[in-house]
């Protein structure tokens, strides 16, 4: 569980991901001394996806320990292609 983002989610995507990188960092010099770590997996959901994947590029020197990587709800193509009443009633809305 991430908490490097938490109450800043107004913030840039791009920022949010790097602030997930130094997280991700932290805790593995703090918790997996050497090379102990073996694998590194990736959860996000809704925003938290994009949040993972605008840190990848700075996590690349350890993208050989990358093993999964899954997003639920997450919108990797905008909004745009959403056809949820729901959804076009709050977008006009806003």
């Amino acid at each position: 569980m991430s908490f490097s983002n938490e109450g800043k989610t107004a913030d840039d995507i791009l920022e949010m991901g790097e602030r997930l990188a130094k997280e991700v960092r932290f805790y593995i010099k703090e918790n997996c001394p050497g090379e102990m770590v073996q694998r590194i997996s990736f959860i996000g959901h809704s925003m938290g996806g994009l949040i993972c994947r605008a840190s990848f590029p700075h996590l690349a020197d350890l993208s050989h320990k990358f093993h999964t990587f899954v997003t639920l709800g997450t919108p990797h193509l905008g909004y745009m292609y959403n056809s949820s009443k729901l959804f076009e009633t709050g977008m006009w809305f806003l």
